[in-house]
């Protein structure tokens, strides 16, 4: 069997929120200040969905046999300011990505970040970035796997 990508249409609005509910419960598990999936999931998705239509952005959905494994959020930022050079400013943008439990090692993942950055070449840029959680280990071996490294760290404090 092979790993499909596609582009999730609105057919496709019942099996993305179920994935990202799942994401955000997996999410909350390692970082308490995360909304509860079922509760948050229609507002982001509906804000994905805007943003991908405004920033050249894609909603993609990894199947295989007709049966969704999961999905990507793609779209294009920029940089604000001038601290970066202009010419790096544009880049893709990895919102979320998320492959169902029973999928991960099947190349879904995979298959959705190459069809994400494929996207991403086509309108000429030059860099994807995207943020994971810091507790989220697995998802950060997935990214250096996929070739990516550090760019920046964020850090945090309560007061």
């Amino acid at each position: 069997m092979t790993v499909q990508v596609r582009v999730a249409g609105p057919e496709d609005r019942p099996v993305l929120l179920r994935f990202m509910a799942a994401l955000q419960e997996y999410e909350r598990a390692l970082e308490a200040n995360r909304t509860p999936g079922p509760e948050m999931a229609k507002p982001h998705l509906s804000h994905l969905e805007e943003e991908a239509a405004a920033h050249q952005g894609v909603m993609l959905i990894a199947e295989e046999e007709g049966k969704p494994l999961g999905f990507i959020a793609a779209m294009v930022d920029t940089d604000p300011g001038f601290f970066v050079a202009e010419t790096e400013r544009r880049f893709g943008y990895i919102a979320d990505i998320y492959v169902e439990e029973a999928a991960r090692g099947s190349g879904a993942g995979q298959a959705l970040m190459a069809a994400a950055e494929a996207h991403f070449k086509a309108l000429g840029l030059t860099q994807v970035r995207l943020f994971a959680v810091a507790g989220n280990k697995s998802a950060q071996r997935f990214y250096e796997k996929s070739g990516y490294g550090l760019y920046e760290v964020s850090l945090r404090k309560y007061l």
